[in-house]
């Protein structure tokens, strides 16, 4: 069926045709569906933007209501007259016409004024009792549908605000009753409009329940009609909804509903459906009549085309289907159609006049395809232009043959020949000058030109004995021109035939000599291809070993697994965290890195857990603790997938991130606001206590006790300033912002200086001095140094337990000052710890409650930021802090004065 198909013209465009029916009829379909649906939704869009409309306008009066209701609650608030209470409420409901009643409830429900008066309902239980319940249990304004206080059986939205004392105890309730039949009157205001219009609508709102609490038919208010509203359910869960249903009157129509999200209700416009979709039924109908028409008008068509046009050339293409090999003999119906004056009689006379010419040519093109399949049958440039030259020469008769190819200068020279003397290939030079020049003209024109030589034509071909030239050009895109230039003895120009048969042999000689030059270009490409390839190559091989390098080097650990789980690629960074040291896991199985995790985790059920969740594709991230060397460390893992260039998954990475300072920080961070706050607490407290007892006016205070009150208060303020200038002072440093106000300084001069100020706080203490007899001058900042010695001579006198010894040696360019106290000492495995923020040695902690452990943290902060140095070393009963500060001029070592300050010398320093 498909060959006949192809055979047949009139199969063909039959196909074509009925193939054209039924794209324009699927392209029909799909029309309809796209706009239908556009349609629809431009319909639902309208429906769903009057509810929303309205919905808004409905949140808005409860919120006027609500707010309204709390301002009316703060004013009954302020008094407990029962008439004035209800004068309040009649001028309420005065200025809210939609209030229906307004009430006052004690704080069990019971009803205690109403405005309008109903003296029956006074001094009963609220109804309904949920509005009671749940304004009891809340702070705010509560509502609910329904109808309040029996005797009035008016239907409306009660709204119960709870008033509260600042206690929070609750003294009783005002609630307010909108009439539902006012809440309709919007909606049937829409209504009427609409059907003014010749609209047909309808509008509902309804609550969480599915109760009606506003329509234009009032009769049907706080009746249940969920189920008679499709996709009111969809609005009550907060979300919008249109769908097709059946309404009370059998008809199909369109329900939109939106939410009104503050009161958990919903609101319903609803209208026919005929109605709603009568749009779409007409564009459905212009549609069908369009399809209509353009089908009869294609039949017709397809009429006429098959009997004037497609019979006719199908009796044409029978009868000339092959061109006979004897005498031609010309059919009758042929005959009969080339009377015919239209196309089709010109097509037949045509065919006539093509078969009488075809067999006459066929023989020159069976001898023109035998020459250029010799032709074509090389790919070196040279040889084929040397067999252009021989079959040139085999298809006319012509004595001499010769290919030129100009140079870079546009000269042509002869590039090969045959029949010429070898003064003609070597001496023949033609620049684009030479206009006289058959070859020149013809590779500048584009066409064969001739020309008969003379006795007075000076060229070489005229020497070499020819008399006729005919220049012909073979020009190739790619391959640049070329000219094939053949030459006769005789003195006759050639033939249109014989023009003819070389032009045509020039075309194909031109694909022949196009190729032959492209395949030695390509070869040569080739060769520059392989070489850039290989550069390429080496490129590729150092960008994979710097990548390579900067994955090794990378800290957070890296894992590349393939589809199957395999591991692929790990980093050293994931060694060293998974604790595999120089252990190669690469060509095995995602679960030997699993095991060990599990194997180094603090806690393997949470790393269980973990895994658990990568499986089942619950996470992607999580944080897991492990032990490695009695040092803890917190691992961030991230399980992600790798994707090719197309977005397909070829494999799997885990990525694992040493997190354990950060979690250092954030425990730093509590710690610092616990001891802060802990701190300052106490100073605060007696700064407020002797405060208060000062401000007593029932007790008189002596001058002393007073003065000691005072003493204290300012020393605690001073107490709370140091810790602040201590904590901005060590954050400055820590952020590299801390200035120093350096200048030379005796340290004579600072040690007397800390010991006076100690001297009043521990006044039978005893310090001994070890002094060089001189001393050079050191170049720091008084003010920070005098807050160091503060510090460790403070430490020294509190822990220690007996004599404290300074002592204070000249080094090249450092001054190095020793205290040491005899005492309990400091535990070896809290020694690298005491310079640390917040930390505290246990002897410490036992030993005095007070303190934030920042004293010594400060001092090596200072000390650091004059570039010297502070360390700590312990035994059972000595503990020595050095520390160094530089020297502000050289000075040389002199003798060491040895001294003791005795505890009445210290009084005297």
């Amino acid at each position: 069926m498909l060959h006949f198909v192809r055979r047949s013209l009139l199969m063909q465009l039959l196909s074509v045709y009925l193939l054209f029916m039924l794209i324009v009829l699927v392209g029909g379909l799909a029309v309809n569906s796209v706009v239908e649906q556009q349609l629809r939704s431009d319909v639902q869009a309208s429906d769903q933007a009057l509810a929303q409309e309205i919905a808004l306008e409905t949140n808005l009066q409860i919120r006027d209501a609500e707010s309204s209701l709390a301002a009316l609650g703060k004013q009954v608030d302020q008094t407990s007259d029962t008439q004035e209470i209800a004068n309040t409420f009649r001028t309420y409901k005065l200025s809210r016409p939609d209030v229906d009643h307004v009430y006052w409830l004690d704080p069990v429900g019971v009803l205690q004024v109403t405005w309008p008066i109903n003296s029956a309902a006074l001094n009963t239980e609220f109804s309904p009792p949920d509005v009671v319940q749940r304004a009891r249990m809340s702070v705010g304004p509560v509502f609910e549908v329904g109808i309040a206080v029996e005797t009035t059986f008016n239907a409306g939205v009660i709204i119960a605000q709870p008033m509260r004392l600042s206690d929070g105890r609750l003294v009783g309730i005002v609630a307010v009753s909108i009439s539902l039949v006012e809440l309709s009157e919007p909606l049937i205001a829409v209504v009427n409009a609409q059907q003014q219009q010749g609209r047909h609508l309808m509008i509902n709102v309804i609550d969480s329940r599915g109760v009606l609490v506003a329509t234009p038919q009032r009769q049907r208010i706080l009746q249940t009609v969920l189920d008679e509203l499709p996709g009111a359910e969809q609005a009550l869960h907060n979300h919008v909804a249109s769908q097709i249903g059946r309404g009370q009157d059998g008809q199909d129509w369109l329900f939109s509903a939106v939410p009104i999200s503050d009161a958990d209700w919903a609101v319903v416009v609803q209208r026919p459906a005929e109605e709603a979709l009568s749009v779409v039924a007409q564009f459905h109908l212009w549609l069908l009549t369009a399809i209509v028409l353009f089908a009869c008008g294609g039949l017709l068509f397809w009429l006429i085309l098959l009997g004037r046009v497609i019979r006719p050339l199908h009796t044409l293409a029978r009868q000339h289907q092959a061109l006979p090999s004897s005498k031609l003999a010309i059919p009758m119906d042929t005959t009969i159609l080339a009377a015919r004056g239209d196309e089709v009689g010109a097509l037949a006379r045509s065919l006539v006049r093509l078969e009488l010419d075809g067999l006459e040519k066929l023989g020159e093109l069976r001898t023109l395809l035998e020459t250029s399949n010799a032709v074509v049958g090389s790919l070196e440039p040279h040889a084929v232009v040397r067999k252009i030259i021989r079959e040139a020469r085999r298809l006319v008769d012509v004595q001499a043959a010769a290919v030129l190819l100009p140079d870079n200068q546009g000269i042509l020279r002869v590039l090969v020949s045959d029949g010429h003397s070898e003064h003609y290939d070597r001496e023949l030079a033609l620049t684009p000058e030479h206009i006289s020049s058959a070859p020149v003209v013809a590779l500048r024109d584009g066409a064969p030109v001739q020309k008969l030589l003379g006795p007075g034509t000076a060229s070489f071909s005229y020497e070499d004995g020819f008399r006729s030239v005919l220049a012909i050009p073979i020009i190739s895109r790619h391959a640049g021109g070329v000219v094939l230039l053949v030459h006769r003895t005789e003195p006759h120009l050639f033939n249109q035939n014989e023009i003819d048969l070389l032009l045509t042999f020039a075309n194909y000689a031109t694909l022949a000599w196009e190729h032959a030059v492209l395949y030695e270009r390509s070869d040569e490409r080739l060769h520059e291809v392989a070489r850039e390839n290989e550069r390429l190559y080496q490129h590729a091989a150092e960008e994979k070993q710097k990548l390579a390098a900067i994955m090794e080097s990378m800290h957070d650990g890296l894992v590349l697994t393939g589809i199957d789980g395999i591991v692929l690629y790990t980093n050293q960074g994931a060694r060293n965290l998974l604790d595999l040291g120089g252990e190669s896991v690469e060509r095995c199985s995602i679960t030997t890195l699993y095991a060990a995790l599990r194997a180094n985790a603090v806690d393997a059920q949470q790393v269980d857990a973990v895994l658990t969740r990568f499986e089942n594709a619950a996470t992607s991230e999580a944080m897991v603790t492990v032990s490695s060397h009695e040092q803890r460390r917190s691992l961030h893992l991230r399980l992600f997938d790798v994707e090719d260039e197309a977005g397909q998954p070829i494999g799997r990475g885990l990525l694992l991130r040493d997190i354990t300072r950060e979690r250092e920080l954030d425990e730093f961070k509590t710690t610092l606001l616990a001891a802060v706050g802990h701190e300052v607490r106490t100073p605060l407290a007696a700064i407020k206590g002797y405060v208060s007892t000062l401000l007593q006016e029932d007790v008189s205070w002596s001058t002393a006790d007073q003065r000691h009150f005072l003493q204290t208060i300012s020393s605690e303020a001073d107490r709370l300033t140091q810790m602040v200038k201590n904590l901005l002072d060590l954050s400055r440093q820590e952020a590299g912002l801390l200035q120093l106000n350096l200048s030379p300084t005796s340290v004579q001069d600072l040690l007397k200086t800390a010991v006076k100020h100690e001297r009043p706080h521990y006044p039978t203490a005893s310090i001994q001095l070890q002094l060089p007899a001189t001393l050079p001058e050191v170049n720091i900042d008084s003010a920070r140094i005098e807050v160091v010695l503060h510090n460790l001579l403070s430490n020294a006198l509190v822990y220690g337990e007996g004599t404290v010894t300074i002592m204070v040696e000249c080094q090249v360019e450092f001054v190095t000052i020793a205290i040491s106290n005899t005492g309990q000492g400091i535990a070896p495995d809290e020694l690298p710890h005491i310079f640390e923020r917040f930390y505290r040695a246990r002897y410490g902690r036992q030993q005095r409650l007070g303190g934030t452990g920042l004293g010594l943290a400060i001092s090596k902060a200072f000390v650091e930021a004059h570039g010297g140095k502070i360390q700590a070393a312990s035994s059972k009963r000595v503990t020595t802090i050095t520390f160094s500060l530089p020297i502000a001029v050289a000075a040389t070592t002199a003798e060491t004065l040895t001294t003791d300050i005795s505890p009445e010398e210290w009084r005297r320093v």
